[in-house]
């Protein structure tokens, strides 16, 4: 049973990284970005991600950008008759310098989870992927093997109420 639990856990793993791969591809409408800096918190931190639904806002919503080929993440808070649109990031007092227009936007911000950017970039570096790993791997030797202790320990007590029932 217990070998169960770890196939469904280890196949569980599997299906959220090609999800991840999937939509880091951008086969999907879908595109995952890191917010590097706090222009826009409280409501997005710095080291969140933002997962963007590309071709999709409205006035009101957090928006991924571009703007001299840096892609920022701001509010969208007005779009005039020229279609310029103007944005500004939640935790700045003033409006943006730039004016976009529609082909200047990537998407609307539909889910911004905090951290996980921090772990992205964690990711990405060669260390900390080999690091994640090796502690993956530890964990599993560790656990096996109070997995087996566990195991033993059973067996002798069951061995030992058998020996015990034979004897009375």
């Amino acid at each position: 049973m217990k070998r169960w639990k770890a196939v469904t856990l280890a196949a569980t793993a599997l299906l959220a990284l090609a999800a991840f791969a999937v939509i880091a591809s951008g086969v999907l409408p879908y595109r995952l970005y890191i917010v590097h800096t706090g222009s826009m918190s409280p409501t997005i931190t710095s080291r969140s991600a933002v997962l963007v639904r590309t071709g999709e806002y409205r006035v009101g919503q957090v928006i991924t950008f571009t703007v001299a080929d840096e892609v920022i993440t701001h509010r969208l808070k007005s779009i005039d008759s020229a279609g310029r649109m103007t944005t500004k990031g939640d935790g700045n007092g003033t409006d943006d310098p730039w004016t976009l227009t529609k082909n200047d936007i990537i998407g609307g911000v539909i889910a911004s989870p905090p951290d996980l950017g921090y772990w992205l970039m964690y990711l990405k570096n060669p260390l900390g992927l080999l690091s994640i790993l090796v502690g993956a791997f530890v964990f599993w030797q560790l656990w096996s093997l109070g997995n087996g202790v566990g195991e033993a320990r059973h067996r002798a007590r069951r061995k030992r109420r058998h020996t015990a029932s034979s004897l009375g």
